[in-house]
């Protein structure tokens, strides 16, 4: 049994606790409000249950100066300390229920993983599994190193058999007079290796001409349009607009071409310079848009193939082919490869120059004529000059490569791969004679049959904890069904079970929900949406639950709940005493963490009501120094009472002298007897009226009223409000807090106050 929370430093809000005065007994209940520190020191016990010091280092105060300590103490006055980063013993006695139980074991972020189901499997089996379970992991133990030694046996081998299967290589035969076929085989792969080598070698291949459609270029800037001028289809609109007929462009554009460009078809008068007559030439023309379209592509052609990049890739392809040719100088004689690039490089600049005017002359004025047939010569002449030196590094390369070829003619084939892998297979099969090799396959052998023999002891101890598990679970399915029942679930778990998959077991299980199956990792509906978080809480509330009250040594354990009313449903908390009572009847001691002090009040009357020997200590996470929380003792009762009670009881201590805030006394005068009338006239007096207003109420009630019972009190209730007025800011704004409160005075006012409370009159 927990005795005493001695000290807890350095740990969240809990920065510097001291609790040595705050003994926990069998049934031990702390209260405190949420973000007070009720999880850290849950977390605390987990910590302590499971041995995992990160869950401490992780809750370390932020802001504190203190490092993590807490000293326990157990029964006969055993201390348990946490200090310098470890615990001084693990106590798996303690069980404790929490969030990080919820998300350990049942889900977090609305799925359920298969490590939950794996952790909630260990939870759940309990102490009559651990021996199969051990079994079961000793058996595993030794199947991973029988299979260890074959794989490393087999890793021995693996360089004795390139290329080859182990199987196969196991099964080779010895090779009779191995190294004379050796011998023979090398020096026929010797002969036929330098002819080999040779046929595989790179041919110098021939620099690929550049071209330059120099005829289609000069054509394009030798074509011409007659009596072109830019405000031709400016003309021929506005004289079409005067005509004011659709078909009157039709009717123009057929007439043009029966004209002889001189004399009009019509009257046969001169049209030489009618500027109307031109216009249509030029509008009717569709050679026109063509002809555009050509000498906007001029620039490209020309850029294209007069670049110097045309001349550089000669250069690099005839560098190829000198690398190339240079690698047969042992074997054909050939002439060096020179590449006289300057003169062709010159040339394709000034043909490119050439070009470039007469391209941007023919942007300038597309439907003129530009270039002569002379400027056609040149361009062809610098173009051949650009060709030349090609030409002739062509003739030298062709004549290398034709040496080359011939001398591969000449050469004779012989197939290398047959004789190497020849080669290979007598040197596998001699490896596989030598007498290291037949060693390890001997015990590759003795290693197979042990791994053999330790997969079937695994396969046999799985099966005999699968069948424990079986039963164990199916039990466990129907206690925590039968939980869910209880509790008012809509859903129940179906399929409790357990696999293998994936090495270590882990619990499977099923959600039902209105006839539907949830699934618990994806699919629709899925756990994450079909169920409220008051259900998912319940549901892991019930897998605790379950598998505590199977424990079968529960009578040792010390069971701590933080929290079992946080988001589950009102109409759960009934069930949910009843489950803590019988978690405390089993248990050697049961803790349990709440923000609501009315679940604690009711739950120590349910704890004595069920046994009134029961033990039990209550204290309180409170409210310390720069906003981090201490123990401090806690009365339940009057944690719970209302504020009516709360102002009476205050008015009583006064009255019998114990000491209090004066203040505090004459400021619950007023609402003592608000709760009074209220209590005495329900549903009679508005819970907005004032206390001036409720008076004033009484004073005008009439029959049959039962108001008109308490007009006996209203000079009393006026006398006493004079007073009692003065120390509220609603009757007495900027001087409640100014006024003097005299300890003599007060008290008549309360006698009179509380005399009207106990004997509905005045005091007289």
């Amino acid at each position: 049994m927990l005795e005493r929370i001695s000290q807890v430093q350095g740990i969240g809000l809990l920065h510097d606790v001291n609790g040595k005065t705050h003994p926990l007994r069998k049934a031990t209940l702390i209260y405190g409000d949420n973000g007070r520190g009720k999880s850290t020191l849950a977390t605390i016990l987990r910590s302590l249950s499971i041995g995992d010091a990160s869950l401490i280092a992780a809750r370390k105060t932020l802001d504190g100066t203190l490092q993590p300590k807490v000293m326990l103490q157990f029964g006969s006055g055993h201390p348990v300390n946490f200090n310098s980063g470890a615990w001084s013993e693990q106590r798996s006695e303690v069980f404790v229920f929490d969030a990080n139980f919820i998300e350990r074991n049942v889900h977090s972020g609305g799925a359920v993983s298969t490590n939950q189901r794996k952790n909630l499997l260990e939870f759940a089996l309990g102490e009559p599994a651990v021996a199969a379970r051990e079994k079961v992991d000793k058996a595993t133990a030794d199947a991973k190193k029988a299979s260890d030694d074959v794989q490393a046996l087999v890793s021995q081998l693996s360089g004795f058999h390139p290329a080859m299967t182990l199987a196969q290589f196991e099964k080779l035969a010895a090779v009779p007079n191995a190294d004379l076929q050796l011998a023979t085989l090398q020096t026929q792969i010797n002969a036929a290796g330098n002819i080999n080598a040779i046929s595989a070698m790179a041919v110098p291949i021939m620099v690929t001409e550049p071209t330059l459609d120099l005829a289609g270029i000069f054509s394009v800037l030798g074509i011409s349009l007659k009596d072109i001028h830019t405000d031709a289809e400016l003309i021929v609109k506005k004289h079409l607009e005067k005509l004011a007929n659709k078909t009157a462009e039709g009717w123009l554009s057929q007439g043009i071409h029966f004209g002889d460009g001189k004399n009009c078809p019509y009257c046969d008068q001169s049209i030489g310079d009618n500027d109307l007559i031109k216009a249509y030439q030029t509008h009717f023309n569709a050679s026109y848009a063509e002809l555009t379209r050509k000498v906007t592509a001029l620039q490209a052609t020309i850029s294209a193939g007069t670049a110097n990049a045309v001349i550089d890739s000669i250069v690099q392809a005839v560098a190829t082919a000198t690398a190339q040719a240079s690698a047969w100088k042992d074997h054909v004689p050939t002439e060096p490869f020179v590449f006289e690039h300057e003169p062709a490089m010159g040339a394709i600049q000034a043909l490119s120059e050439m070009l470039s005017a007469f391209a941007i002359q023919k942007q300038g004025a597309p439907a003129n004529a530009v270039a002569s047939d002379d400027d056609f010569k040149q361009a062809t002449q610098l173009w051949e000059r650009v060709l030349a030196p090609i030409k002739k590094i062509n003739v030298k390369i062709k004549a290398a490569s034709d040496l080359i070829s011939a001398y591969k003619g000449k050469l004779a084939t012989v197939n290398i791969a047959s004789l190497q892998q020849q080669v290979q297979q007598i040197h596998v099969a001699k490896g596989r004679h030598q007498q290291t090799v037949v060693d390890l396959i001997a015990k590759l052998g003795v290693a197979r049959n042990a791994a053999e023999t330790a997969e079937k002891v695994k396969k046999s101890e799985r099966e005999k904890l699968d069948i424990l598990m079986t039963a164990t679970l199916s039990q466990y399915e129907n206690s925590i069904n039968g939980l869910l029942t209880k509790f008012g679930a809509t859903f129940n778990i179906e399929g409790m079970g357990a696999n293998f998959r994936g090495g270590a077991p882990r619990s499977e299980y099923g959600l039902r929900l209105r006839g539907k199956t949830v699934a618990l990792e994806g699919g629709t509906p899925s756990f994450a949406t079909a169920l409220s978080e008051g259900d998912k809480r319940t549901l892991a509330f019930a897998f605790f639950v379950a598998s505590t009250l199977a424990d079968s040594k529960l009578s040792t354990r010390v069971v701590v709940i933080d929290d079992p009313m946080c988001s589950l449903d009102a109409n759960r908390k009934q069930h949910t005493k009843t489950v803590l009572k019988n978690l405390l009847a089993g248990s050697e001691q049961l803790v349990v963490l709440a923000h609501d002090p009315y679940f604690l009040r009711d739950l120590r009357d349910a704890f004595v009501k069920a046994d009134s020997t029961t033990p039990i200590s209550m204290f309180q996470l409170c409210l310390a120094a720069n906003d981090y929380t201490s123990f401090s003792s806690l009365d339940i009762d009057k944690e719970c009472e209302s504020p009516y009670f709360q102002h009476h009881r205050l008015l009583n201590d006064f009255c019998n002298g114990v000491s209090g805030d004066h203040r505090a006394v004459a400021k619950a005068v007023r609402p003592m007897l608000e709760g009074y009338l209220h209590r005495r006239f329900p549903g009679l007096i508005p819970k907005s009226h004032l206390f001036g207003q409720v008076v004033t109420q009484i004073r005008d009630a009439a029959t049959p009223s039962p108001l008109v019972h308490a007009q006996n009190l209203v000079t009393e209730l006026n006398e006493i409000n004079d007073y009692a007025g003065q120390f509220h800011h609603d009757t007495n704004p900027g001087g409640a807090d100014s006024i003097a409160v005299v300890a003599s005075e007060l008290k008549t006012y309360v006698n009179r106050a509380l005399h009207i409370v106990h004997r509905g009159e005045a005091l007289t």
